[in-house]
């Protein structure tokens, strides 16, 4: 797994004027290096609003899985709709304090990995799903073999029951594959590799918060999700878009719900 691909590539169609308005341009090591000129206030918003959504995400969810995984099943199951209410509204928080340090650093959103679309996206997302399940569920069971299983109480009782509950988690799949993978392989990796001109120490760093902030399936599962982190970072790094991971992202949680419903939960 390599990470040399160019985070922001250059247009060769671009006069130098609008060429010198982009935030960044990789070097040979691979990481980026700034080339717009903004006050250091901006700066300094940015430098702000990366701490924050770094830390952030694995603070709150080390004190929302403070307790144990019955308790926070039961909490879970008997207000799901409150919970996924929430934590959409959260999402969306996140995505707008990424969208204010975009503006705040003048930096369009193509900087963090908003190419244009392609058609070919949903399909390339579907081949990297099946891939990284497969190795995933390899690492589950050598996991569960060392007496590391991902426990499955908070898990299952986070999927939806009723209609309102099934329209709900649409939304939020919907807005989990934009506003995280926005996050953690879009505005984490550019403004990170940006700071620190380190581009594999902020795939980890990304991929660990990632992580972090799925600790209510466990260590285990945390630990599975930091693997499937570095996977996701791959594929947008490889495909210089986010757009295959958001899709991808959709797919996992819609997929998490069709599979609920299959064995009869």
């Amino acid at each position: 797994m390599t990470f040399d691909h160019d985070l922001v590539p250059a247009d060769p169609s671009e006069s130098p004027d609008s060429i010198s308005e982009q935030s960044a341009r990789t070097v040979a090591s691979g990481a980026l290096v700034p080339v717009a000129k903004v006050p250091l206030w901006r700066r300094v918003y940015v430098w702000v609003i990366f701490v924050t959504l770094l830390a952030g995400w694995p603070l709150a969810a080390l004190l929302s899985a403070s307790g144990n995984f019955q308790q926070l099943a039961s909490y879970v199951a008997s207000a799901r709709v409150s919970v996924y209410i929430n934590t959409g509204l959260m999402l969306w928080l996140m995505f707008f304090l990424i969208w204010s340090a975009q503006r705040a650093g003048r930096t369009p959103f193509r900087d963090i990995g908003f190419a244009a679309p392609r058609m070919s996206d949903p399909l390339i997302a579907l081949g990297f799903l099946i891939g990284a399940n497969l190795i995933l569920n390899v690492l589950a069971w050598a996991l569960k073999s060392a007496g590391m299983a991902v426990p499955q109480e908070a898990v299952l009782a986070l999927l939806p029951v009723s209609a309102i509950e099934k329209i709900l988690w649409v939304l939020l799949s919907i807005s989990a594959g934009i506003c995280e993978e926005s996050c953690f392989r879009g505005f984490l990796l550019t403004q990170g590799s940006r700071f620190t001109r380190r581009l594999w120490l902020v795939v980890l760093a990304s991929s660990l918060a990632f992580g972090v902030g799925h600790l209510y399936q466990g260590i285990a599962g945390a630990m599975l999700i930091v693997v499937y982190g570095l996977m996701f970072c791959w594929l947008r790094l490889r495909r210089q878009s986010l757009w295959p991971g958001i899709w991808a992202h959709i797919w996992q949680d819609l997929a998490a719900m069709a599979l609920g419903q299959w064995t009869g939960y």
